[in-house]
C-alpha cells in the first residue's frame, strides 16, 4: 500500500531568506518540493535555484565519485578514483605540508553554502577539522565580513532591523541589492509597505529587475556609497532633521562625525557618485522628513577597497536620523547574528596554543 506524506524542512543554501519548505515524500522518494504557506517569511514561494531542487539531485550530470585531474588546469581532463585514494591523496598533502611548514601554512577558507551552520563555517565539521591540523586562526569566510566589521564598529553586530518589519517602512532604500533575484521574498513585506504609501528607492550602478520597479533609480558609480551615504546626511543637516535627542542619548562621537559629514556637501558628492546634484539633494530632503526610513544593503557594497567603511557609513544614517527609535526602521544587512548557532570548535584540539586575531 502506497503511503505519501509531507516532511517540513529548510533550505541549506547560504541565503538570508533560511526559507522552509514542504518535501512530499511517498514511500521513502521524495517526489515533490514547494515552499511552506505557512511559513511568515517564505509564504510558499521558493526561488529558481531552489524550485528544481529534486531534478537537480537526480540529474544524470551530477558528479558521484571522485575525480582526478590528470591533464593541466582548463583541459578537462580527469579519472575517477575511488574514495579511498581520494582521502589518502589529500591527506598525504595537508600532511606534508604540515611536517615541512608547519600546520598554519595551511590558510582556511570556507563557508555555509549548502552545508548549513552546523557542518559549515563556524561548525564543528569546519573548525574540528582544522583545529586538529594546527591551521592558521582567522575569520574563514571572506563573503561578508568586511561590511560586517563595519557595522560591528557603529551598532556593535553586524544584525540589524527584522526583516518582516519593512512592512512599516515609509521609505525603503534598497542600496546594493537586486532584491526580485536574490532575496525576492522580502518583496512581498515592500509590497505591503508600498500599500500603506512607502516610496522605495534603488541605489544601484546597474539597473536591475529590482531598480525597474522601485518609485526611483539612482546609478551610482560603483564604490561610491560612502560618499552618497555622507551627502544624503549633509542634506539631513541642512535640514536640522538629525534627532539630536536620539544622538545625545543612545551614540558616540558624535561631534566628530558631523564635522566630517560636513565636508561632504551634494555638490561634491554629485561629483563623487555620478548622480545628479538636484537628486542627491531631493532623497536626502527625503530621508530627513521620512519616518521610518529602512535601509536593506547587501554584499556587493563592501567587496571592493573600502568597502567595510561605507556599510559603517550607511550603518550610521539611522543613529542620526533616529530610524531605530520605530519598528521598520534601521539597516539590514547580514541576518546570521540573529540566531547564533554556539558549535563547540573544540579548540582543545590545537597543537599549541594560539591567539584568534580578528
Amino acid at each position: 500500500m502506497s503511503t505519501t506524506l509531507p516532511v517540513l524542512g529548510a533550505c541549506p543554501l547560504d541565503c538570508p531568506d533560511t526559507c522552509s519548505w514542504v518535501v512530499t515524500v511517498r514511500d521513502g522518494e521524495a517526489v515533490g518540493l514547494r515552499g511552506n504557506r505557512d511559513h511568515p517569511y517564505t509564504r510558499g514561494a521558493l526561488c529558481v535555484k531552489v524550485n528544481r531542487y529534486l531534478e537537480q539531485v537526480r540529474s544524470p550530470e551530477r558528479i558521484l565519485h571522485p575525480l582526478k585531474r590528470v591533464g593541466p588546469k582548463g583541459s578537462g581532463r580527469f579519472e575517477r578514483i575511488s574514495l579511498d585514494q581520494a582521502l589518502s591523496e589529500i591527506a598525504a598533502k595537508l600532511t606534508a605540508i604540515v611536517e615541512e611548514h608547519g600546520g598554519e601554512a595551511i590558510w582556511p577558507y570556507q563557508g555555509t553554502g549548502t552545508l548549513g551552520y552546523v557542518q559549515g563555517e563556524s561548525g564543528q565539521a569546519g573548525r574540528r577539522f582544522w583545529n586538529a591540523l594546527g591551521a592558521s586562526r582567522h575569520d574563514l569566510n571572506i563573503c561578508a565580513r568586511a561590511g560586517n566589521e563595519g557595522l560591528r564598529y557603529v551598532n556593535g553586530t553586524p544584525g540589524g532591523m527584522d526583516p518582516e518589519t519593512f512592512a512599516l517602512s515609509r521609505l525603503i532604500l534598497l542600496w546594493g541589492t537586486n532584491t526580485l533575484t536574490s532575496g525576492h521574498h522580502l518583496w512581498k513585506f515592500i509590497q505591503d509597505a508600498r500599500a500603506g504609501g512607502a516610496y522605495v528607492v534603488a541605489i544601484d550602478p546597474i539597473r536591475t529587475r529590482t531598480a525597474d520597479q522601485a518609485d526611483e533609480h539612482l546609478p551610482i558609480r560603483p564604490g561610491t556609497d560612502a560618499a552618497l551615504a555622507l551627502g544624503l546626511l549633509h542634506v539631513v543637516l541642512e535640514e536640522g532633521a538629525e534627532d539630536r535627542e536620539y544622538i545625545e542619548r543612545h551614540t558616540t562621537g558624535w561631534d566628530e562625525f558631523e564635522a566630517e559629514i560636513r565636508k561632504y556637501p551634494p555638490s561634491l558628492v554629485a561629483e563623487i557618485t555620478g548622480l545628479p546634484e538636484e537628486r542627491i539633494r531631493a532623497l536626502g530632503v527625503r530621508l530627513a522628513h521620512t519616518r521610518p526610513t529602512g535601509i536593506r544593503a547587501t554584499m556587493g557594497i563592501q567587496r571592493h577597497a573600502g568597502g567595510g567603511a561605507a556599510m559603517r557609513v550607511i550603518a550610521c544614517i539611522p543613529g542620526v536620523t533616529g530610524d531605530w527609535r520605530h519598528p521598520g526602521g534601521g539597516v539590514a544587512y547580514s541576518t546570521s547574528a540573529y540566531a547564533p548557532t554556539g558549535p563547540d570548535p573544540r579548540d582543545d584540539l590545537l597543537p599549541h596554543p594560539c591567539v584568534l586575531y580578528t
